[in-house]
Parts: C-alpha cells; structure tokens; sequence
C-alpha cells in the first residue's frame, strides 16, 4: 500500500502567520506599554549578528519516586524545583562596554577591564529581545533581572566579521517578587485600515456593476479583493481573506445585483491594509 506525503499536510494560514522570519533586535530598559517606539528611543543596547535564541527550562522532582510500591512516575508527584531562561545572540562590536557587558560583573578603568568576583544589584540589568511574526506582530522574551553567565568567548575566521558570544540568563528576586526570570509576550500587529472610496456605476453587460477607487493608488505588494453581501461585508486591519473573497484587477465589471452592498480591501503579505464599501448599482 503506497502512501501519499501531500495529504498529510497540516500547515494552516494562521501557523504560517506564527512564523518568527527575521533576526531579533537586543534592546535595554523594555517597557511592553512603549515597545514598538523603543528603538526610535534609542534603547536600542547592542550591534547584533548572525542568530538570536531564547531558551526556558524547567528542572523537576517526583517526589513519588521513592515510595515503596510506586512503579510508575504518577503527575500528581511532579514538582518544579527551578526555572531558567536565557538569551544567546553574538555581539558585532567589541568596545571596552561590550567586553564588560559580556563579563556581567566587571570594572572599567581607563582601558583596563577587571572581573569582580562578587555581583552587585546593579550588574543585573533589563533586557529584550524582539522578535518579528510574519503577520506583523511580535514575540518578545524580556529578562527584567538580567545578568551574563556564558562568559568571554571571541571568535573570527578568515576574511569574516569577529563575534563576541554572549549568554544573559534572567533571575527573580527576593526583595521583590513579582519579578521573574523571564516575562513573554505574544503582540498581535496594530494599526487601522486605509478607508477607500468606492462608487458603483452601472456596467456594460446586464448583471454587471462598475466600480471605481477614488483617490488612491495601490500600493507595490498589494492587490484587490471584493465582497458582495446584503450587509457591507466587513475586513479587520491585516486579517486574511478567506475563500469568500474573489481577487479583482481593479478595472473588471463585477457581476452583482442592484442594492447588495459590495466592500472592496486591498490586501498585501501582511494582509487587509485598506478597505471601502458601496451599494451597488448594476446594469437591470
């Protein structure tokens, strides 16, 4: 019996839209309220290159384990012990900063940097890092009590740009506990659409209607998409139309009937960016 590979795709537009599809941006002092305007102010912490990587663990006990007569690993005896998380990302520049920054606890004397073997409350610093979606959102892993535990590692090959490789690792704390190792946010994109103005003239052919976009011009990416129903059918800023949509090159009389509603968006990779709706007047 042969098997067919095609029908055991499972990918959805939504886990498609999930996909995080560009590197990260490292920033300092996160604050989720203004986190779309951090870089434009400057929080922007360090020049940045090749990968990011964000990792959580969870070290766990069962305390059932020892019991006499206990032969399985039962979930009522699974305790957590500890949490870690960290963030990998390697660092493009390498000024007296940077290497301190690497070292987490350090002192900078002139040119001179020294390690200190005991941390203050101010070695452990707020970092983030920024992740794009393909739907134009965000995932961000922030670190409120950040400090850096990979140590000094330095490489370079031939002909290439040197890295600095840096490992922060997040902590809580016990003079205030809402602080965690690491906060993650999930950020869907924001924004309005564009409104167009849609007029509908009677077409040529009986049946059929006119459209005309006043004032706008479509954007390079972009493409149109309509919808007719007895209400204005209604898009939300970059939602994806589904399949009751029906592509249009601008210019095509569309077949529909006289006082339908009919909303036309255009749609690019992020999807539904402007949209207008009009009732409709065909060609009786």
């Amino acid at each position: 019996m042969s098997i067919d590979l095609t029908r055991l795709e499972s990918l959805t537009p939504d886990q498609i839209d999930d996909i995080q599809f560009d590197t990260g941006v490292f920033v300092k002092n996160f604050d989720i309220s203004a986190f779309r305007t951090s870089i434009l102010q400057g929080q922007v912490s360090r020049v940045t290159k090749d990968s990011f990587g964000v990792t959580v663990s969870r070290d766990t006990v069962n305390v059932l384990s020892d019991l006499n007569g206990v032969h399985f690993d039962y979930l009522e005896g699974v305790v957590t012990t500890k949490i870690t998380a960290s963030v990998t990302f390697t660092l493009a520049s390498m000024s007296i900063e940077d290497l301190a920054f690497a070292l987490g606890g350090a002192t900078v004397t002139g040119d001179k940097i020294n390690v200190k073997f005991g941390t203050e409350a101010a070695d452990f610093i707020n970092v983030a890092l920024i992740l794009p979606i393909l739907d134009g959102g965000f995932v961000i892993a922030e670190l409120p009590k950040a400090f850096s535990t990979g140590g000094l590692s330095i490489s370079t090959s031939k002909a290439a740009v040197g890295g600095l490789s840096c490992t922060m690792t997040g902590y809580k704390s016990l003079a205030d506990s809402t602080i965690q190792p690491i906060n993650l946010y999930r950020i869907s994109p924001s924004g309005t659409l564009t409104e167009l103005t849609v007029t509908s003239a009677a077409g040529t052919a009986s049946g059929d209607t006119k459209l005309t976009v006043s004032d706008y011009t479509l954007p390079t990416g972009g493409h149109w998409v309509y919808k007719v129903g007895t209400t204005a059918p209604a898009i939300a800023y970059r939602e994806t139309p589904d399949y009751t949509w029906t592509e249009w090159n601008g210019t095509d009389e569309i077949t529909a009937a006289t006082g339908n509603k009919i909303t036309v968006a255009v749609i690019n990779q992020d999807g539904a960016v402007a949209a207008g709706s009009a009732t409709v007047t065909s060609n009786d």
